[in-house]
């Protein structure tokens, strides 16, 4: 198994459509910082994050539908970017990307308000004690957030971990978020959004498990 992921990541570096941390060093400057749009997507279409999106189901999904914006899927799992990047080179997407770094390092790659949307979906809840700080709505990552998305633009979170879900309710109000809408069971909810209808492998999983998905979006105090 190990030997396979080796190759995936061997093969992820003759991929168009992914750039790896270790293409541009953390100290220089990013060659597309503030210039997503024109320079790699040639055009100015708005663009879209899914935040750890290990194999992009919500990133490619997205990119299907609504052809007229840029989608940028973030991950560190090189192999699942792998599976990512075949899949949208398989459907001839043009308007998907993906970057394989650190979510906290997001400030280094766009610069502020570049980006138009954020989606995190099934992100690891890290239940354990003294791990809360590597949950992605915790105040630091909130922060890096707020340095790259435009002003008043929403977020979307999805989860089936009531823990997870709790602590995101309660770090958006102390960090003064405005919560624009909250679904305590998503597949109950009559005024569904389509784009929420979308499963990544984990949520047909949790639903099969007949586990109950949340979702909220929010946008950042200013």
């Amino acid at each position: 198994m190990r030997k396979y992921k080796l190759q995936k990541r061997r093969e992820l570096e003759n991929f168009e459509n992914i750039i790896q941390l270790t293409d541009q060093p953390e100290q220089d400057d990013f060659r597309y910082f503030g210039t997503w749009a024109k320079d790699y997507f040639k055009n100015n279409n708005p663009i879209t994050l899914e935040l750890a999106c290990g194999k992009g189901a919500y990133t490619l999904a997205l990119a299907e539908k609504y052809p007229d914006r840029s989608f940028i899927g973030i991950d560190m799992k090189g192999s699942r970017l792998w599976s990512a990047c075949v899949a949208a080179q398989e459907r001839g997407l043009n308007n998907v990307a993906f970057l394989r770094i650190e979510i906290l390092n997001l400030a280094h790659y766009f610069t502020k308000g570049e980006i138009d949307e954020i989606w995190i979906t099934f992100p690891d809840p890290f239940l354990k004690n003294g791990k809360f700080r590597k949950r992605l709505t915790a105040a630091r990552y909130l922060a890096v957030y707020k340095h790259v998305i435009k002003e008043g633009a929403s977020i979307h979170l999805k989860t089936d971990s009531d823990p997870f879900f709790d602590f995101s309710l309660k770090s958006l109000i102390e960090n003064r978020c405005v919560i624009e809408e909250k679904i305590d069971d998503v597949y109950e909810d009559e005024k569904l959004h389509e784009d929420l209808y979308i499963k990544t492998n984990y949520e047909r999983r949790h639903l099969a498990d007949n586990r109950v998905i949340k979702y909220v979006r929010f946008s950042l105090a200013r």
